[in-house]
C-alpha cells in the first residue's frame, strides 16, 4: 500500500490542527453516553459531557482522509455519469405509417 505524506513545520502544526478542527466543528467535549438523566449531574459521578476520546490531531487526520476519499468518489461519480450519458444510444426512429 502506498503512503501519502505531507510535511508541516513544527511551528505550524497547531495552526493547521486548530483550523481543521474549527472548520469541521470538532468538539473537545462531547455528550456522555453513560449520563443518567434520572440522577443529578455531577462532574465525577454522572457528568453530562466528557472529554472527546478522539484527539484534535486524530480528528484532523480523519478529516484529511475523508476529504481525499470524498473528492475521489465525487470525481469518479462525475466521470461515470458522463460516460453513461455518452454511451446512451441515439433515439430510435419511430414513424407513424398512417401519415
Amino acid at each position: 500500500m502506498a503512503n501519502f505524506c505531507i510535511e508541516i513545520p513544527d511551528e505550524d502544526v497547531g495552526r493547521v490542527v486548530d483550523a481543521v478542527c474549527a472548520n469541521y466543528h470538532y468538539r473537545a467535549r462531547v455528550d456522555n453516553l453513560d449520563f443518567d438523566p434520572t440522577e443529578p449531574a455531577h462532574p465525577d459521578d454522572n457528568p453530562e459531557t466528557i472529554d472527546n476520546p478522539e484527539t484534535a490531531g486524530d480528528f484532523t487526520n480523519r478529516m484529511t482522509r475523508d476529504f481525499l476519499i470524498n473528492h475521489t468518489r465525487a470525481y469518479e461519480i462525475r466521470i461515470a455519469k458522463q460516460d453513461a450519458i455518452n454511451n446512451i444510444p441515439t433515439s430510435p426512429v419511430i414513424i407513424n405509417p398512417a401519415v
